[in-house]
């Protein structure tokens, strides 16, 4: 028996689609993958269900094939893609219709790379899927669609004929089918799909599809699904056939440009019953259809007169109406497209075919009714709307958003680290609502718990603020409007972006609301915000200052409920703790700002006393204690209890605590809680020291969440723990490719939002300090010689730091009139 290397397959890829819009993912085996793009439940409600590649089209909706042909040779056809289910197409009987031997894939969101490897090609195929995600151009990045283009190179000696098969099989068409438009361009051909009756139904919408670039295009406009895959023609009069568009494709490298975008009438039971006029007007109506026309073409094979008489029209038609297999008799069966690119190639050249796709499915409605549709409804009238600006405007979005994908790859660090920057900002596009109105939140997890959850934003966000800035101020505006009267911000949204649930008791998010509104600003110098929202600061602050009952400046009561949601606290918990002193260092400096000497002063008083507090109360020599109350304390060693350092040296503020203390904490968390094969885990008890029932053997205590794991390497970085630093990112990336995971991180729900942490590596390696409003740029980078990108609102770039000195070359933005220094702060 031959011997078979099993691996893992991955079951996640590279979202493609627009933010707020809808995705579809492409996977390393070549296939599209997780169709949400028609407002299926996953997408747009909470979905506890977890369903294996749900949405509303299967696998294969979309594929494409290359043909080869040389001069004396034979044709040589591949799937560009490894599924092969004998519900497309009887490979086991036709093997000549095989994928290719292998794929290697490159994912580098937001552009996917595909080298197409078989040893029976006479050329190289390179597919690169790109997605609209084009920074601090929202507009842009909220396009519904993507680009697939293909580059096929001749590396021999003898000229070569190419083609490339683009065919999508959608399946949103209601009981009367599709209804296709075929236009026609200088330089591209384009195929909408409609449904022949408009509803309010979410899946009621368009699909566009095109093709541009070089060579000569042909098409297929509409055509019955089955005959786009395959179908077994069977009839007493005409035989048994295999049918398939792509039976013709291999034989000819074209489609036969059938511009007949709608279903065929249907065929009377007894067609001899008809009138001649009538039975020939039918026969040619029919015969115009691809799915006839190849049957046609087999019969004249051997009858070339055929048609020869009125009983030949009424056998032939009579035979297409009794085709079951094909549902020549269902409408709703009628909808398919394809696209055809052919090229020569000389020896050595390369050339270019183009494929677009794009969608529009305005049903998005909330929970109670109302339809809240998409921001892309702004933006086009439709699918081919859409189309036609991603056709038109390529240098604007296609190379920004592939140039953007290469500047974040352009660093000196290990790939490991690129790899989580743009990885999870790909989470941005699969898991976002981004409504008519303007409104915009992220999932928790896609489908799960709500949206724009505090304490989740809190350590997702950073990358959303740096590249779209004005949907995270949207986000905190948003749930601004949330505060209690007593203080306390919002836990989530649910089940829409209007309402909110009843988690206010998380005592960590007034903290993280608080924290999150001195970095906005910063970021952006919005003094509008700023002034908007410190009412908000001053109520999360005086309420959770209310929490410290014995006046030592730290919460000690209250304290029970966290983003922990599964394991309680009691007392003064270090995490709840270390989060208020990062909070009040951030109120004090937005009191600064807005003139208030008397809360600056009494918070910076708040702060100094808390700290000697954190010291006397929790710190056991080796750590901080997880909590302490007057009857009890829990001593087990919580890897984020420095969360709220890490989200001051994040934000370039700077922390409470000298890196002495952080660094030696850090050690014990690393040496007691991380190993390379099992990971970071949430909290151990070491031995001789004290747990209890909340903690010991807790679910969450002994679980890996990799945002915590991202944000603890970024707090190692920034105290000089590199190597740490990288074990910890790598062991993230080794673990979540051996589940097929690498772009789909589950905590509570799959694209789960908090692993957006990996963001604030990047602003750790720069040692990023951003003061918008003064124009104040520090950079305090982890190594002398280091090249980093260099991401913040208006700006994008790249920075090599060569003995220390900063040598920025920009791609975006302009720093005139700022203070760019490269010394760390006193």
């Amino acid at each position: 028996m031959a011997k078979i290397v099993m691996t893992k397959p991955s079951a996640s890829g590279i979202a493609l689609g627009g933010i707020g819009a809808g995705s579809v993912e492409l996977l390393p085996d070549g296939e599209f993958h997780y169709w949400q793009i028609a407002n299926p439940p996953r997408m747009t409600s909470v979905c506890w269900e977890n369903k294996a590649d749900d949405g509303e089209q299967h696998t294969g909706a979309l594929s494409f094939w290359v043909r080869a042909g040389q001069a004396g040779r034979r044709t040589v056809v591949r799937g560009l893609g490894m599924k092969t289910d004998p519900d497309d197409f009887t490979y086991r009987l036709f093997p000549w219709n095989k994928p290719v031997e292998r794929i290697v894939f490159d994912g580098r969101f937001p552009v996917c790379e595909l080298q197409y490897e078989d040893s029976a090609l006479p050329c190289r195929v390179t597919g690169r899927a790109v997605a609209p995600f084009v920074p601090h151009k929202t507009d842009i990045a909220a396009t519904p669609g993507f680009y697939m283009d293909f580059e096929i190179e001749n590396p021999g000696d003898e000229p070569l004929t190419v083609s490339l098969l683009g065919a999508l099989a959608p399946t949103f068409c209601n009981d009367e089918g599709c209804m296709n438009e075929l236009a026609e361009e200088a330089d591209s051909v384009s195929v909408t799909m409609r449904p022949a009756k408009k509803t309010d139904a979410p899946n009621c919408g368009e699909v566009s599809f095109s093709i541009g670039g070089d060579g000569e295009k042909s098409y297929i406009a509409g055509e019955y699904r089955r005959f786009i895959r395959e179908y077994i023609f069977d009839d007493d009069n005409y035989s048994v056939s295999q049918e398939s568009v792509l039976f013709g494709f291999r034989e000819t490298g074209r489609l036969e440009n059938s511009k007949v975008g709608t279903p065929p009438p249907e065929i009377p039971e007894e067609p001899a019953a008809m009138s001649d006029e009538a039975l020939e007007t039918l026969f040619a109506t029919y015969a115009a259809y691809p799915f006839a026309a190849s049957v046609l073409r087999r019969v004249r094979d051997t009858r070339p007169a055929f048609p020869e008489s009125r009983a030949d029209r009424a056998t032939f038609l009579k035979a297409l109406r009794g085709q079951d297999r094909l549902h020549v008799r269902n409408p709703e069966e009628f909808g398919a497209a394809a696209l055809c690119g052919t090229v020569r190639l000389a020896p050595g050249e390369k050339k270019t075919v183009r494929f677009v796709l794009t969608w529009y499915f305005p049903n998005h409605f909330s929970k109670d009714g109302r339809r809240l549709g998409h921001y892309y409804e702004n933006l086009f009238g439709g699918a081919a709307d859409a189309n036609a600006f991603l056709r038109g405007h390529r240098s604007e979005v296609f190379d920004k958003a592939a140039a953007f994908s290469k500047l974040l790859y352009g660093t000196s660090l290990p790939e490991v680290y690129p790899d989580c920057w743009s990885g999870h900002l790909s989470t941005i596009v699969k898991s976002s609502w981004y409504l008519k109105d303007g409104k915009f939140g992220l999932w928790e997890g896609q489908g799960f718990c709500g949206f724009h959850t505090t304490d989740i934003t809190y350590h997702a966000s950073f990358g959303l603020l740096a590249l779209f800035p004005a949907l995270q101020l949207g986000q905190m505006r948003m749930g601004a409007a949330f505060q209690r009267e007593d203080g306390r911000v919002h836990h989530c949204f649910t089940p829409d972006l209007d309402h909110v649930n009843n988690g206010y008791d998380r005592v960590d998010m007034n903290n993280q609301f608080v924290l999150m509104t001195l970095r906005d600003y910063l970021y952006t110098g919005d003094a509008g915000y700023l002034k908007e929202m410190w009412p908000h600061v001053i109520r999360a602050m005086d309420s959770i200052g209310a929490l410290d009952t014995d006046g030592d400046g730290l919460p000690d009561q209250g304290t029970k409920r966290n983003t922990y949601d599964a394991w309680n606290f009691s007392g003064t918990p270090v995490y709840i703790s270390v989060l208020w002193l990062a909070a009040l260092k951030a109120a004090a400096r937005m009191a600064d700002e807005k003139g208030d000497t008397a809360r600056a002063q009494n918070w910076r008083e708040l702060l100094e006393k808390g700290l000697a507090s954190l010291e006397k109360r929790l710190f056991n020599g080796a750590y901080y204690d997880l909590w302490r109350s007057e009857t009890e304390k829990d001593e087990t060693l919580m890897t984020d209890q420095l969360d709220g350092e890490w989200f001051l040296r994040a934000s370039g503020v700077g922390g409470n605590l000298s890196d002495d203390r952080i660094r030696a904490v850090l050690r014990v968390i690393l040496d007691r809680n991380f190993d390379k094969d099992g990971g970071l885990v949430n909290a151990t008890c070491p031995e001789g020291r004290h747990t209890t029932l909340y903690s010991h053997k807790n679910c969450q205590t002994k679980a890996v969440w990799t945002g915590i794991g991202y944000l603890t390497a970024a707090l190692c970085m920034r105290v000089g723990m590199q190597a740490d630093a990288d074990a910890l990112v790598a062991a993230i990336a080794a673990n979540q490719a051996r589940f097929g995971a690498l772009w789909d991180h589950w905590e509570c729900g799959h694209h789960y939002t908090r692993p957006m942490s990996s963001w604030t590596t990047l602003t750790a390696a720069l040692g990023l300090q951003i003061d918008s409003a003064k124009r104040i740029l520090r950079l305090d980078p982890i190594a002398k010689d280091i090249t980093l990108p260099l991401c913040f609102p208006g700006v994008l770039g790249t920075v090599e730091f060569k003995n220390g000195e900063a040598h920025i070359r920009l791609a975006e933005g302009s720093l005139e009139g700022w203070t760019v220094l490269t010394a760390p702060e006193e």
